[in-house]
C-alpha cells in the first residue's frame, strides 16, 4: 500500500476539500497501470511497492523542477550527490534505490520515456530529464519500487516512474510563483537563485467524449554563489617587473570564482490527447516540448594564468558553459477492445534531446592573439523510436474461480547518438608558446579553456536497434492468493546479444489488516550509446593532486575503443545485469492507520561505471608504451564489478479528524540503505602495475556517498481556507572519498531539514501560498584543508561540499498563487 497521501481530485474539484476517512480510503483505492499488464490493482493490492504521488502534493514542496520535488516527496529517489559541474547541476538525472540513472526506467502513460543526451563527466551513466515534462500537465506519479525488466525492458532495475499526464475535458489552472535563497551570493557574486515560474493547463472538451489537454511552464532561474574568495598566498596579477606583488592583490576583490546553480531559462509545452472513434476504438496521442538555456561557470583564471592573454582579459576570466536543449517526444496510438477477444494497443514513439554545447567568456590559449572569446563546442544528440503491439485478455482455465489474465506484445526500438564537431578553435593546437611566465617555452594546450570541443576524431554517429517479446501471466489462486509471472526476451545488434528476463510476484491476504507480498526477478540495463561512445576532451587549469601545484592538463573521457582507453584494459562494454529479491507487508492495523515494509536486495553484476580520472607516472608509462601521449588523465566507461543493494522501505500513513478544527494527515516515510561492492573488475595491465581502475572516489560514489538512511515526518493540517503543511526530514552521514588520500575526504554529518508550506483560499477559486525549503538555512560543512588544496578551483572557505544530501544553497523561500476554473 505505499502511498504518499494527497489530493486525488482534478484542478477544478480540489479547491476548499475538506478531508475525510473516506478521502484516505479513496488515496489507497487509487487505481495504478504500473507493475501489471492488462489487469489494473489498487496501490493497497499491489503485488510490489508503489507510491503515488500527485500534483497537489507536487505544488506543497515549492520546488521548481520536477527531480528536486520528487526528492523532497520520496526518501528513495534522491539527486545523484557529488560535485558534477555547471552543466552537471543543469543537466541532471536522479536515482532510486541509491542506483543511477542506468538503471531507472521512465515511462510516460506507460510509454518509455527517451534519454538525455548529455553525459556528465564524473557521475557516469545517462537517464531521463525529467525537467523537460511540464509539472503543469502532471496529474500523478506512480513510482514503482522493484524490478521490472521483465515487464518494461532494459533500464528498469531500480524501479520504474510512471508519470501519468491529465486528462481533463473541461477547466484548468494557473499557478505563478516566486522564490529565492537566502544568502547564497557569496562576496557578492551570484543573484541568490532568484526563480520565477508561470505555467498553465487547460481541458478541451472533443466530439464523441474525448479531450484534448494541454500544459505550458515558464521557468527561469538565476545562478548562487557558494564560493569564497581567491586565497592571499595566489597570485591574481603578475608579478611587477622588479618582482613585487601587484598592488591590486589587495585592494581590488578576491572573489571571483562562482560555484552554484547555473542561470536557466526553460520552456515546457505538452498536450495530452484521446478520442474515441467508437465503442471499441479510440485514437491517443500525448507530446512534450522543451527548450532549455542553462549557463555555468568553470575555474577562474586569474589574470597571471598561462591560460590567460591580458589582452583580452586583464583582470582574468570566468569562463561560461552553457547548453542548450531542444527536446521533444511524440506518442501516437490507437487501441481498441475484443480484437478476436483481445484488448489491444499498438503505438509508436520518438523522442529526440539536441544540445548544443558552448564555451563563452574563454579563450583558446593556444592561438594567442589569434583566439575567439565564444566557442560553439559542438553538440550531443539522442534519440529513440520505440514501437509497441501489447495484448491482453482474460482466460477461463476452469482451474480457479477467477480467470487467468494473459498479456504479452512486441517492441522494436531503434536509439541513435551523435556528436558533432565544434569550432576549429575550440579542439585545435594553435601553436603559440608564452615567452614569460611559469610555463614560459612550453607549448600551451590545445582547445577552449575549461570546456574543450569535440573533434573530428570525437564525431560520429552510431545507432543500434533493440526487438523484445515479453508475456505475463497474472492469476488469483484463491480470493486471498495472486501469482504474476512475466518472462521477456530482447535481442540487440552491435554486438550486445540476447538477453532474457523474468519475474516471480505474489501477494497474500491473511485479513483485510495484514498482507504479505514478495517478488524475485532478474533484469537488465542495457550499455547507453552515450556512455559507449561519448568522447570529451578538455584543457582545464586544474590543481595537480600530488603537490598541489597550478598546471595545464589534457583530460579525457573516452569511449572503450579507444587507444588510450584500451592501453589502460578498457574492454567493449556489456549489460549489467541483476537479481532482486523483496519481501514485503501491507499493514491496517486499526481505523485510519495504513503501513507497509518492504525489504528488498538488488545484486548488479558487471555494474556499468565511469573510472577514476587515471594518472601518475605509472599511467604515464603505460600510455607511452602504447605510442599514446603520456600528458594526460583518461578515464571512461567500464564495467566495473558486482555491487550489492540492501534496504528496507517503511511508509505509515494517518488521518486525524479534528472536528471542527480541521483535520491532519499524517505521513511517516523512511528508507534504509546499505551498498556494497562484493567485487571488481580490475584491468590485469593495471593490476599488474598498481593501478586501480575504480578508485576510491569512484568507490565512495557507489557506497557511502548516498545517505544510509532518509526519515521524514510530515503533517499537513487543513482548517477552513487555511492548510498547514510541515515536514522535518533526517539525513544520515555522508562521506564524498578522495582519489589520492583519505584526509581530503568529505565528510557531511547528519542533519534535520525543515520545510514549511502555508495556504489560504482567497476565494473559492484562488489559493495564496508562502513558504520555505530548508527553513533554517542548514548548509553543508566547508571541506577539509588538505581538500581544498587539491580541489579544482582557486577559492578558499566558504567551499562546502557538493555531497550534501540537501543541497549547498542553504533555504529558499517562496510566494505562489494557485487559480482553478
Amino acid at each position: 500500500m505505499s502511498v504518499a497521501l494527497g489530493s486525488l481530485y482534478g484542478a477544478g474539484a480540489w479547491a476548499q476539500s475538506a478531508a475525510t476517512g473516506n478521502d484516505v480510503a479513496k488515496v489507497q483505492d487509487v487505481v495504478v497501470t504500473t507493475g501489471s499488464r492488462g489487469d489494473t490493482k489498487t496501490v493497497a493490492d499491489s503485488l510490489a511497492p508503489i507510491t503515488v504521488v500527485t500534483d497537489a502534493e507536487l505544488a506543497k514542496t515549492g520546488k521548481q523542477n520536477l527531480r528536486d520535488a520528487l526528492a523532497s516527496l520520496d526518501p528513495t529517489y534522491a539527486n545523484v550527490p557529488g560535485f558534477k559541474g555547471q552543466q552537471g547541476i543543469g543537466v541532471n538525472t536522479a536515482s532510486l534505490r541509491g542506483l543511477s540513472g542506468n538503471e531507472v526506467l521512465v515511462l510516460v502513460n506507460g510509454k518509455r520515456r527517451h534519454s538525455s543526451a548529455v553525459t556528465i563527466a564524473g557521475i557516469g551513466g545517462t537517464g531521463t530529464d525529467l525537467d523537460l515534462i511540464p509539472v503543469s500537465a502532471i496529474d500523478h506519479i506512480e513510482i514503482l519500487k522493484d524490478g521490472a525488466a521483465a515487464q518494461y525492458g532494459s533500464d528498469a532495475i531500480a524501479g520504474v516512474i510512471n508519470i501519468i499526464l491529465k486528462s481533463d475535458s473541461s477547466g484548468g489552472s494557473l499557478s505563478t510563483s516566486y522564490g529565492q535563497n537566502a544568502n547564497a551570493n557569496v562576496g557578492g557574486l551570484g543573484q541568490n537563485g532568484k526563480t520565477g515560474d508561470f505555467s498553465l493547463n487547460q481541458g478541451i472538451a472533443l466530439p464523441h467524449g474525448g479531450s484534448l489537454n494541454l500544459s505550458a511552464a515558464v521557468i527561469t532561474q538565476k545562478d548562487t554563489n557558494v564560493a569564497g574568495p581567491v586565497p592571499n598566498n595566489t597570485n591574481i596579477y603578475p608579478l611587477l617587473p622588479n618582482g613585487s606583488p601587484d598592488p591590486r592583490e589587495t585592494t581590488n576583490s578576491r572573489y571571483r570564482q562562482i560555484m552554484g546553480q547555473p542561470n536557466t531559462q526553460t520552456q515546457n509545452f505538452s498536450y495530452n490527447f484521446n478520442l474515441p472513434i467508437n465503442d471499441a476504438i479510440q485514437v491517443y496521442s500525448n507530446a512534450t516540448y522543451s527548450h532549455r538555456f542553462s549557463q555555468g561557470f568553470g575555474t577562474y583564471r586569474s589574470a597571471s594564468s598561462s591560460q590567460n592573454n591580458l589582452a583580452f582579459y586583464p583582470e582574468g576570466f570566468l569562463p561560461q558553459f552553457a547548453v542548450q536543449d531542444n527536446d521533444y517526444q511524440v506518442v501516437a496510438g490507437v487501441k481498441g477492445t475484443n480484437l478476436l477477444g483481445w484488448d489491444w494497443d499498438l503505438s509508436t514513439s520518438y523522442g529526440r534531446d539536441d544540445a548544443r554545447v558552448e564555451d563563452n567568456n574563454a579563450l583558446s590559449p593556444s592561438f594567442g592573439a589569434a583566439s575567439a572569446t565564444n566557442f560553439y563546442l559542438g553538440s550531443l544528440i539522442a534519440s529513440e523510436w520505440t514501437t509497441n503491439l501489447d495484448l491482453t485478455r482474460k482466460i477461463n482455465t476452469g482451474l480457479f474461480d477467477k480467470p487467468l489474465q494473459v498479456s504479452f506484445g512486441f517492441e522494436h526500438r531503434y536509439d541513435e547518438f551523435q556528436q558533432t564537431v565544434g569550432d576549429y578553435q575550440s579542439y585545435a593546437q594553435g601553436g603559440y608558446v608564452p615567452t614569460t611566465g611559469p610555463f614560459a617555452g612550453q607549448p600551451i594546450s590545445p582547445g577552449s579553456a575549461g570546456m574543450g570541443g569535440f573533434s573530428p576524431s570525437a564525431a560520429g554517429s552510431y545507432g543500434r536497434t533493440n526487438d523484445a517479446a515479453y508475456i505475463d501471466l497474472a492469476q488469483a489462486l484463491t480470493s486471498k492468493w495472486t501469482v504474476d509471472l512475466a518472462g521477456r526476451f530482447e535481442h540487440y545488434d552491435q554486438g550486445i546479444g540476447n538477453v532474457a528476463s523474468g519475474k516471480l510476484s505474489t501477494r497474500y491476504e491473511f485479513s483485510p489488516a495484514i498482507a504479505v507480498r514478495g517478488t524475485v526477478s532478474n533484469g537488465f540495463s542495457a550499455p547507453s550509446l552515450q556512455d559507449t561512445y561519448f568522447t570529451n576532451i578538455s584543457s582545464s587549469y586544474n590543481r595537480n593532486v600530488f603537490t598541489g601545484a597550478w598546471i595545464q592538463q589534457i583530460s579525457k573521457l573516452v569511449p572503450a575503443s579507444n587507444p588510450a582507453a584500451q592501453a589502460l584494459g578498457a574492454t567493449q562494454l556489456k549489460p549489467e545485469k541483476s537479481t532482486s529479491f523483496s519481501v514485503g507487508f501491507v499493514l491496517k492495523p486499526i481505523e485510519r492507520l495504513n503501513v507497509s515494509v518492504d525489504a528488498y536486495q538488488i545484486v548488479i553484476e558487471n555494474r556499468i561505471v565511469q573510472s577514476t580520472a587515471l594518472q601518475g607516472s605509472a599511467v604515464q608509462a603505460l600510455l607511452t608504451a602504447a605510442g599514446q601521449s603520456p600528458n594526460q588523465t583518461v578515464s571512461y566507461f567500464a564495467n566495473a564489478g558486482t555491487t550489492v543493494t540492501q534496504g528496507v522501505d517503511v511508509i505509515a500513513d494517518y488521518f486525524t479528524p479534528l472536528g471542527k478544527y480541521g483535520d491532519v494527515k499524517w505521513t511517516f516515510m523512511s528508507t534504509q540503505q546499505n551498498q556494497q561492492i562484493r567485487s571488481l573488475n580490475n584491468p590485469s595491465v593495471l593490476s599488474a602495475n598498481g593501478i586501480q581502475l575504480i578508485g576510491r572516489d569512484a568507490q565512495g560514489r557507489l557506497t557511502v556517498a548516498n545517505p544510509k538512511n532518509v526519515t521524514s515526518l510530515s503533517g499537513d493540517w487543513t482548517y477552513g481556507k487555511f492548510g498547514v503543511f510541515v515536514k522535518e526530514t533526517r539525513y544520515s552521514s555522508v562521506v564524498g572519498l578522495n582519489a589520492i588520500a583519505a584526509n581530503r575526504d568529505e565528510y557531511v554529518p547528519a542533519a534535520f531539514i525543515t520545510d514549511l508550506n502555508l495556504s489560504y483560499w482567497l476565494t473559492k477559486k484562488s489559493r495564496l501560498s508562502i513558504g520555505a525549503n530548508n527553513l533554517f538555512n542548514k548548509k553543508p560543512p566547508n571541506l577539509p584543508a588538505a581538500a581544498i588544496q587539491y580541489f579544482g578551483f582557486p577559492v578558499s572557505t566558504p567551499n562546502p561540499s557538493w555531497f550534501s544530501p540537501y543541497g549547498v544553497n542553504g533555504g529558499f523561500y517562496y510566494a505562489r498563487l494557485d487559480v482553478v476554473w
